[in-house]
């Protein structure tokens, strides 16, 4: 039988898991994975869960859970499941178990943690972010041991947990504790990021730059404004002052979209709490997203420079401390095995050419990228990821199911 027709086959088969979907989103949903950071009980329900399920369809799942005393049980799970293949080399999907918090509750048009489906689309926390890719790959395993096929390469999945803040109970402890389990030859896919057309195959990302700017001055009476010196004031004009960043660091890469350095300003922490005090001490953060030919330290050293010339005219002082630094891993190569094969399979699924690019967001690829590793991240997003009344769409979860079938199915 020609690989064309265990494809189809697979396909076929895939098509009749439009209800199996569905119930794997609904179960995933409704196991609350925010990480201990945000106040979460972590992801040792949603793990527990899917280790049974592997397990019932005839899988060793082993756990390589990593410490942590903040959550019941002391340990955050990372999960790894294999399917023997003919050859030793892995295929590798790699998906994470925890959700971001539901954030406003009254922004959302149901209970975030039940399932709610609305035709293609499917709403819940988690839905698209980072369920689409769990419940992708594990049709697509599902789908080639019910055709009792065995695969070309050895497939493994991995379900890790911390990756929304930080990896460092994730990926990273995998990669520093266990790194026997990836190889060079291996082809590694993250679902994690990717476009509404499902042609973008991210092979770099921007280096990743959060600061924390503490402005300082003198708390008093708003009546009385000369008394005191007015952080609040002071932290605008910084804000404004910090645009001349983007002048500064001003080169253009065409691999990355966009193709510029990114530097916004997001968190506020809250200052004084009545309207009549002016407040002595502001925090807010800049999210910077930097292109690699620039080093961060050339930027904190300028927003500091910045900063300090605007706080300065009120006599306010400004400290800057990095939040987090993560500088850019190299690119994988467009000729890697793992991009070409995704893009076999794109064009086979859903008949586009896809596109080997650059992101301002960071992904645990980074930490593959980073030891060497060759890795692509790629899905089909509905681009409402930590949004309220997140979803992805059904039709979404089928066809990428189909792509990483491909791949799995592929001789080369």
């Amino acid at each position: 039988m020609t690989n064309k027709d265990l494809f189809n086959q697979v396909a076929a088969r895939l098509e009749t898991y439009q209800p199996q979907m569905i119930d794997l989103q609904r179960e995933l949903i409704s196991r609350n994975a925010v990480g201990p950071d945000h106040s979460g009980p972590g992801e040792g329900e949603k793990a527990a869960f899917l280790t049974a399920l592997l397990q019932s369809w005839g899988l060793q799942v082993d756990n390589y859970p990593a410490p942590d005393d903040r959550v019941a049980g002391g340990e955050r799970p990372n999960l790894v499941a294999l399917v023997p293949g003919k050859r030793p080399e892995k295929v590798w999907v790699l998906s994470h178990l925890d959700v971001v918090p539901p954030g406003d509750l009254t922004l959302w048009h149901s209970d975030p943690y039940t399932l709610k489906v609305e035709g293609d689309r499917l709403y819940g926390r988690g839905a698209e972010d980072d369920h689409q890719g769990i419940v992708t790959s594990l049709m697509a395993v599902k789908a080639i041991l019910d055709q009792g096929i065995t695969p070309p390469r050895t497939l493994a999945l991995a379900l890790v947990s911390d990756e929304e803040t930080g990896n460092e109970k994730g990926l990273a402890y995998l990669l520093r504790e266990h790194p026997h389990l990836f190889a060079p030859e291996d082809l590694i896919i993250v679902p994690d990021a990717g476009s509404v057309d499902s042609t973008l195959i991210d092979v770099a990302e921007k280096s990743i730059l959060w600061l924390r700017l503490e402005l300082v001055g003198k708390q008093c009476h708003a009546s009385r404004p000369e008394l005191g010196r007015n952080t609040l004031r002071a932290a605008a004009h910084v804000i404004v002052a910090l645009e001349e960043l983007a002048r500064e660091f001003s080169l253009e890469n065409p691999l990355f979209r966009p193709p510029v350095s990114t530097f916004e300003p997001t968190k506020k922490e809250a200052n004084v709490p009545n309207i009549n005090t002016i407040p002595g001490r502001d925090i807010l953060y800049l999210d910077c997203r930097v292109l690699p030919e620039y080093e961060l330290a050339q930027v904190q050293e300028r927003v500091l420079a910045l900063g300090k010339e605007a706080a300065r005219r009120f006599e306010v002082k400004l400290k800057v401390e990095p939040v987090q630094e993560l500088p850019s891993a190299p690119a994988t190569p467009v000729e890697a095995p793992v991009v070409q094969a995704l893009m076999r399979a794109i064009r086979e699924v859903y008949g586009r050419e896809a596109k080997p690019q650059g992101i301002g967001g960071g992904t645990v690829a980074a930490f593959f990228r980073q030891r060497g590793l060759p890795a692509a991240v790629w899905m089909t997003v509905s681009r409402t990821a930590h949004q309220p009344n997140e979803f992805c769409l059904l039709s979404n979860l089928l066809g990428d199911a189909r792509v990483l079938a491909h791949v799995f199915l592929e001789k080369e």
